[in-house]
């Protein structure tokens, strides 16, 4: 009996099932790969600057002492043209920081959650670090955040960013005195900040290039004043949201209907009562390049209303009609007449029922109808 034999006459007599065995043959091609090979300290420098800018500045500062090829890559101007200043960063590591930037294309600045109940944090030394980036970098830079900033002196440096075309605050609090006198701005967010109404009418004004504005629960904000202002100075502007206490009335959306290249209008804030007087028929009229309205809570809006609307604006792709008094109707206007619309939410429309949704959703199926 040969070896293999033996071998199976020897498996075959023990209880355990047979197993079949499995001769692993060598391949040429498998012994050319080597732990050299798959070494990620061997890869090319573009590829770990590429791995580097999914890691945050610590992590890049330990990887940077492990080999040269890791310390050539974390010092790659790429990765810092995004920069953020936090305020839990030590001191060491915000000078190291600093260092390695050159050109910085965005800046993020983030304070702690303010809260008036608690003890007032002490940012003397964060705040000299941020005011040294942004008179040494502020010509740069194009898009600045801050987060909870509180300070008028940091705010102050904002005329170092001559070249600015994004801002956004939130929950910041101070004169924004300065503001004004950048002239470059296309995007502007304000969410749950205290900025004075006027100088935010100011900023508008000398801002003809605005395309995108956003007010979020602040304070202080008119925003049918500020619709006005828009509806004149503003009239190339592209996307509108307004979220506030005071809301806006028919003669504020008169006014944005000057803008005949809006194609996002949202004016939300919960339900409130007013006559829409032809406010909607003139916006119809005015901004038929619409792809997105959201009227939630015009508790005076209703079918007659909203015809205009649904058959002037063909280019619609979002609705959202929450709380109006509106009947199914409307909906099915709007499936009829607009035909890139991919959804409609009617949530809180006490006049429509969820099975006349049903069977229009069994009509148009392409559509998504939301009432709850």
């Amino acid at each position: 009996m040969d070896a293999e034999e033996e071998n199976y006459s020897d498996s075959s007599s023990s209880d355990e099932p047979l197993i079949k065995k499995i001769k692993l043959s060598k391949d040429p091609s498998i012994d050319h790969i080597s732990s050299h090979n798959l070494n990620i300290a061997t890869f090319p420098h573009l590829a770990l600057v590429n791995v580097f800018k999914y890691l945050d500045f610590k992590t890049i500062c330990l990887c940077a002492t492990l080999c040269k090829s890791f310390y050539q890559a974390s010092k790659d101007n790429s990765l810092y043209q995004n920069i953020t200043l936090k305020h839990t960063m030590r001191k060491g590591q915000l000078k190291a920081y600093l260092l390695r930037i050159s050109r910085p294309r965005s800046l993020t600045i983030e304070y702690k959650f303010y809260d008036k109940r608690q003890q007032a944090e002490d940012y003397t030394e964060f705040n000299e670090h941020v005011i040294t980036v942004l008179k040494n970098f502020g010509q740069y830079l194009s898009s600045l955040h801050f987060e909870s900033c509180r300070s008028e002196e940091v705010l102050r440096h904002l005329l170092e960013c001559s070249n600015l075309h994004s801002v956004r605050f939130w929950r910041c609090k101070a004169s924004f005195e300065h503001l004004p006198r950048i002239t470059s701005l296309t995007h502007i967010y304000f969410l749950c900040s205290d900025i004075p109404n006027v100088v935010l009418l100011e900023t508008l004004k000398v801002n003809r290039n605005l395309k995108v504005m956003s007010l979020l629960d602040n304070i202080n904000l008119y925003e049918n004043g500020i619709a006005e202002v828009i509806g004149e100075y503003n009239r190339n502007i592209e996307e509108i949201n307004f979220s506030e206490k005071r809301r806006i009335r028919a003669k504020g959306v008169k006014a944005l209907a000057r803008c005949n290249k809006l194609r996002m209008l949202s004016l939300t804030g919960g339900p409130y009562q007013c006559d829409p007087e032809d406010s909607l028929q003139q916006l119809a009229a005015g901004c038929p390049l619409l792809e997105r309205l959201s009227i939630y809570g015009w508790k005076g809006i209703n079918d007659d209303n909203l015809l205009p609307v649904l058959q002037c604006c063909t280019q619609l792709k979002f609705l959202d009609f929450r709380g109006l008094d509106i009947t199914i109707k409307s909906c099915r206007e709007a499936a009829l007449s607009l035909p890139l619309l991919k959804s409609m939410d009617v949530y809180k429309c006490s006049r429509i029922k969820r099975t006349q949704i049903i069977k229009l959703q069994q009509d148009f199926q392409e559509i998504d109808f939301a009432i709850s």
